[in-house]
């Protein structure tokens, strides 16, 4: 009988240690995603690329819920985080905006692809150098990031891939491929991730009862547009964080004031 209720203790012990690697599991599979997109930048594929990214950075929005959902948070996790979002956000839009458009300015290109990537680089290692309970923590209080996070600064960077995939007209679409405003438009965003301004944050955000079921329902047709007319609502996106930039920055200051 003893032996019975230790096997059935360790059976247990096993299912449950399986249960916490999920989140890990959702964090290889992003760092998957980002390694793919670079594959497919340089077989030109290039709306496989974007694809990639787009579906590295959901994995990684919801990797950590999972963790916290599951009560899998570990020190191995936190790192393995760290180390997938420079992959994911830094290297892999990077590489895939020089083989796109960067590399035609040769040595300039280059350079601004490294630029894009050590911004990324730094951005996680100033979260890093504080204690992640202490900036989730300061974040909820205030509600605001400091700075645009790397999955939003990488899919801001290949918004202008996601526009020109939509366009008919050459020449506008051979002039927003131009190497020189994918420089500015990637240092742009560079500066912005590791600024210090506000942007908003949803983990502030509490939804009262009545209010479930519409926001499933906006869910709903969030998945629908992307599932059936990816770019228009990737671009919609896009657009509509920029907006949000300058209305962020203006409540912050109010707040303080």
């Amino acid at each position: 009988m003893l032996n019975k209720k230790n096997e059935d203790k360790q059976q247990k012990n096993i299912a449950t240690s399986f249960h916490k690697l999920v989140p890990n599991m959702m964090t290889i599979a992003a760092m998957c995603a980002g390694m793919s997109a670079m594959q497919f930048a340089i077989a030109e594929r290039w709306e496989a690329a974007v694809i990639s990214i787009v579906i590295a950075a959901f994995l990684d929005a919801f990797d950590g819920a999972a963790a916290r959902l599951l009560n899998a948070s570990s020190a191995l996790g936190a790192e393995l985080d760290s180390l997938s979002d420079f992959l994911c956000f830094g290297i892999a839009p990077a590489m895939v905006l020089h083989l796109w458009s960067l590399h035609i300015s040769g040595r300039w290109g280059w350079i601004v692809a490294l630029v894009f990537a050590i911004a990324v680089a730094l951005r996680l290692a100033r979260f890093n150098a504080v204690s992640k309970s202490e900036v989730s923590n300061e974040e909820i209080k205030n509600g605001f990031f400091t700075g645009v996070p790397a999955p939003i600064g990488a899919g801001m960077a290949i918004l202008p891939m996601i526009i020109c995939f939509q366009l008919e007209d050459k020449y506008i679409s051979d002039l927003l491929q131009s190497p020189f405003i994918i420089s500015g438009w990637m240092l742009l965003f560079a500066g912005l991730m590791v600024s210090h301004i506000p942007t908003f944050s949803t983990k502030q955000l509490h939804l009262p009862s009545k209010m479930v079921i519409p926001a499933l329902a906006g869910f709903g047709l969030f998945a629908a547009g992307l599932i059936n007319a990816p770019w228009p609502t990737l671009t919609l996106m896009g657009i509509g964080y920029v907006s949000l930039i300058p209305i962020s920055i203006f409540i912050a200051y109010k707040q303080k004031n």
